[in-house]
């Protein structure tokens, strides 16, 4: 959700990426606030991709995971070193907790929460403990985990060789792949609460994304030189997107089936990105239009806003309805337009008086 390329090569492509990623997980949570509040999800299809816009979390994940371990294997990447380790950690702080701390103060001046809230937010456990504040907060509370243990896991990589690092990863990932069947299958079926907080959330399951990530970054720091045509990213693009348009994975609730899906969602993401990474992106194409770049660079924000946005969403657009159901559909599409229009206005607010100012106060420390 957080990371963005250091100074370096950009990759238009993967601008394109995370715009996907953040525009899947609103239509996800408007797909299930407009199920609950107008019984309908227009769309056919799209409804179904929607409904599964959950697994935007790990095309962000994977995203992540590449520019994370960039930092250590890319092309421009510094030779490893505490001052790399510092430099990485000093980025990382600017980029990720002035949005998140003026977001959860936010919230706690709408609707103040307990001490112990506080406290699983502060040391980001909420991926374990829950969230009082904001379910969607566990997915940064994973990032950060990640962040702590970066440095020692590069470490590691850069020293063992492109190969070995590689398979050390896979294996890693199969063995959480592992993990997760193991868990899912001792959860009742079609309770998503337990599903999610016991499964889904843990930072120990839902790192793989991230690891597919960093295998992705170890994998083209060395063989950075690599092209591949516009037409083969395309091609690649199509295995998600059916898979993700065939039906509703979670609405089935078969917990293993559904940690296949995330497995096999995170594989299709990360040879995507491998796959943009070597697009040529120096003439202008789809990921370089202007609007995706618009929304990958709020992307942070829109992710960190968009939930408490839900209710007051719904409430203006019943007020609009008159309060009535009788167009279920309109309804579900008035809303789909009164929660985007808000979730993009709260996030610019955020990220021009926020966000923008910090990383441009990081921007002017490097440089010091």
């Amino acid at each position: 959700m957080t990371a963005t390329a250091r100074t370096g090569p950009r990759y238009p492509v993967l601008d394109a990426l995370r715009a996907v990623a953040i525009l899947l997980v609103l239509a996800r949570h408007w797909a299930v606030a407009s199920q609950a509040g107008f019984g309908v999800v227009p769309g056919g299809p799209l409804a179904v991709l929607a409904a599964n816009g959950w697994i935007g979390v790990d095309l962000f994940f994977v995203l992540s995971g590449f520019l994370i371990g960039g930092h250590f294997t890319g092309p421009r990447a510094a030779p490893f070193s505490r001052v790399a380790v510092l430099d990485f950690y000093r980025r990382r702080a600017f980029r990720t907790l002035p949005l998140y701390w003026g977001v959860i103060l936010l919230c706690w001046l709408g609707a103040p929460f307990s001490s112990l809230a506080f406290v699983t937010h502060l040391l980001f456990l909420q991926d374990y403990l829950g969230s009082d504040v904001m379910v969607t907060l566990w997915s940064l509370a994973v990032e950060e985990k990640f962040y702590l243990a970066t440095p020692a896991l590069m470490f590691l990589l850069t020293r063992a060789g492109t190969r070995s690092a590689c398979m050390l990863l896979a294996l890693a990932m199969a063995a959480l792949c592992w993990s997760m069947q193991t868990s899912a299958r001792g959860v009742t079926p079609g309770d998503y609460a337990a599903f999610f907080w016991s499964v889904r959330a843990p930072f120990h399951h839902a790192v793989l994304g991230i690891l597919a990530g960093v295998l992705v970054a170890v994998q083209h720091g060395a063989s950075g030189a690599w092209r591949a045509p516009r037409s083969l990213f395309l091609l690649l693009a199509m295995p998600p997107l059916l898979l993700l348009t065939w039906r509703d994975w979670l609405g089935l609730g078969d917990w293993p089936t559904a940690c296949w899906i995330i497995a096999l969602s995170t594989c299709l993401f990360a040879l995507l990105v491998r796959c943009g990474l070597a697009v040529n992106c120096r003439r202008p194409a789809f990921g370089a239009a202007r609007p995706l770049r618009h929304i990958a660079r709020l992307s942070y924000a829109l992710y960190l806003v968009h939930y408490p946005l839900i209710e007051p969403a719904m409430r203006a657009c019943r007020l609009l309805l008159g309060g009535g159901q009788q167009a279920p559909v309109s309804g579900s599409l008035l809303f789909l337009a009164m929660y985007g229009a808000m979730a993009w206005a709260a996030a610019w607010l955020l990220h021009v008086a926020l966000e923008r100012p910090f990383l441009r106060l990081r921007d002017r420390t490097a440089a010091a």
